[in-house]
């Protein structure tokens, strides 16, 4: 839970701002600490966005800065820099450039200024700015920074301290890097607890156990749920009892411990409910709706997926229709409705698939993104090379005496430069090779995830339906030759050369030969060889006894081992 200036009022209960007049409220501002100062900017900052025009807003702004000079406090002043920067940027709306430049600005003036808490919050900024206009990889390079800049305080003259190690901790987490993600918020708990941080406190542990949830690990995860019911803070234990009480629901679901689970993700839902909060509220009701049609409960079950429809459209978190189309197919499966069932299940693939892509989208264009950081510093660093090497050639004319100095020091340099240069070529290409990796990762599991999901659905009906389910599910998975056009590329840039020493070897091989070939490299099995070729699980053993006599191995394994080798 990330509180910011567009979301202030669930703060200001939190702090429980008094009312006091404008001018007492600026002279309360002054020539003190910033942790002294923190309720009143808050406050301040209220005032100013309820002025709602921008043009009031400036004026408004400008005269706090007159008070500030009048008073001698340059941290009041700069203050409403921050403030003006920030309305600008995510208010306003300016364009991109302009908005960068205005916060480096603040940034390299506050610097300048040891303004140190304007400094590391309009960082912060940044790093917001960046994230919210989806260039990841330089709003992870601003945490960073941010990282090293917090870590001259405490939380005690810096109260928002958790606040941001808890936002880079949750920048990780949006990527799935669950180990750099608990490192940050592992920190966040062992730091002191106090009314102003509290909240983010209880966030740290929740995600911390939402990180051990997904990694199955429901002993560590049960462990920091129940620290939050155990704070001794008025305000968050009221608000985070439910969602720590739904997320240890959730764990025992997945122990399927489902009689101990049922009470604790009700009140989960029905709490959610009451506050609106749509996206736990449909988490909740997918869950029990799943309970409840193993319990045999067709008709409470059908009720709880209704309230999960309701809330997943509500809260606009179509993603969590991968959880409840498996289980509308189920239920319908139950009812013995084949064909409805059968509807849901090509939307359940569909689904993940949606998810999938998304997801490996936002992967991509982070990679992406990190090569273009890096050949930007490439480019930057052969400008300074040639630079470099233009002022050492002016100075070799004009300092004639020394000229075999000067041209042992620049033979260095350039040396030095151009192992830089290549040092960062290398690092791109492995950039490159990774992406490459990643989407053959994703290709491959997407195959043995629908396999799973045919698995866990075939048990709920007779023979004849489940074979007409299998082949409907099988016959999506069918690649045109454009598809395998485009997997090929993909598998020569993780296996550079293969296909060719493929071919040389045995220049025999037909297209469907070099295709199992392939699918062999990838340690795929039978069952998911078939699902990308689009054929059963017999056919694909008989191409490889095919492919075994054709090219005279004694036996499978010899095969195999030389497909490996290739």
């Amino acid at each position: 839970m990330i509180i910011t200036l567009k979301n202030l009022s669930f703060l200001v209960l939190v702090l429980l701002f008094s009312q006091v007049s404008a001018a007492a409220q600026y002279d309360s501002l002054v020539h003190k600490p910033y942790a002294d100062r923190i309720e009143g900017y808050f406050h301040l900052y209220l005032e100013l966005i309820d002025l709602k025009d921008s043009a009031a807003i400036a004026s408004r702004a400008e005269k706090i800065k007159n008070f500030a000079r009048e008073k001698q406090d340059p941290d009041l002043e700069m203050e409403m820099d921050l403030f003006l920067v920030y309305h600008d940027a995510f208010f306003k709306n300016l364009p991109e450039s302009r908005a960068i430049a205005a916060i480096k600005n603040l940034i390299l003036q506050s610097e300048k200024e040891n303004i140190w808490h304007v400094n590391i919050r309009a960082v912060r900024v940044l790093a917001l700015y960046y994230w919210e206009h989806q260039r990841y990889e330089l709003a992870f390079e601003q945490y960073m920074v941010l990282d090293k800049k917090l870590s001259a305080h405490n939380v005690y003259d810096f109260p928002e301290l958790v606040r941001d190690l808890l936002k880079i901790g949750e920048a990780y987490y949006y990527f799935h890097d669950y180990p750099q993600a608990k490192s940050y918020f592992q920190r966040i708990i062992r730091l002191p607890e106090t009314d102003f941080n509290t909240m983010f406190m209880n966030s740290a542990r929740n995600t911390l156990g939402l990180c051990y949830q997904k990694e199955k690990d429901y002993m560590r995860s049960d462990h920091y749920f129940n620290e939050i019911l155990k704070t001794n803070f008025a305000v968050p234990k009221k608000i985070w009892r439910r969602i720590a009480v739904g997320n240890l629901g959730a764990n025992c679901y997945y122990r399927q411990q489902y009689d101990k689970a049922v009470p604790m993700l009700e009140d989960d839902f029905q709490g959610a409910t009451r506050e609106s909060d749509f996206g736990p509220a449909a988490g909740a009701a997918i869950l029990l709706a799943d309970i409840f049609l193993i319990k045999g409960n067709a008709e409470r079950s059908w009720t709880y997926i209704g309230h999960a429809r309701s809330n997943i459209e509500k809260a606009g978190q179509r993603e969590r229709l991968q959880f409840l189309y498996p289980i509308i197919s189920k239920w319908y499966g139950y009812k013995n409705q084949t064909q409805l069932s059968k509807i849901y299940l090509d939307s359940t693939v569909s689904a993940i698939n949606q998810y999938h892509y998304q997801f490996s989208a936002t992967k991509v264009l982070r990679a992406q993104q990190k090569i273009s950081f890096q050949q930007e510093e490439l480019r930057r660093a052969e400008i300074v090379l040639e630079n470099q090497k233009k002022a050492n050639e002016r100075v070799l004319m004009l300092i004639f005496f020394s000229a075999f100095v000067i041209i042992f020091i620049l033979g260095y340099l350039i040396h030095k430069k151009r192992q830089q240069a290549k040092d960062l070529k290398i690092q791109v290409a492995m950039q490159e090779l990774e992406v490459a990796t990643q989407n053959l990762k994703q290709f491959t599991e997407s195959i043995s995830e629908k396999n799973h999901l045919i698995e866990q659905l075939q048990s709920r009906w007779s023979d004849e339906e489940k074979n007409e389910l299998v082949n409907q599910l099988q016959q999506s998975t069918i690649l045109t030759e454009e598809d395998w056009s485009a997997f090929q590329k993909m598998f020569d840039k993780v296996y550079p050369g293969f296909i060719f020493r493929a071919k040389k070897v045995y220049p025999d091989l037909s297209i469907a030969e070099l295709r199992y070939f392939l699918l062999s490299k990838l340690n795929l099995s039978y069952k998911e060889m078939s699902a990308m070729l689009g054929v059963s699980p017999n056919t694909v053993q008989v191409l490889r006894h095919r492919i075994r006599k054709k090219l005279q191995f004694s036996n499978n394994e010899v095969m195999e081992e030389v497909i490996n080798q290739i």
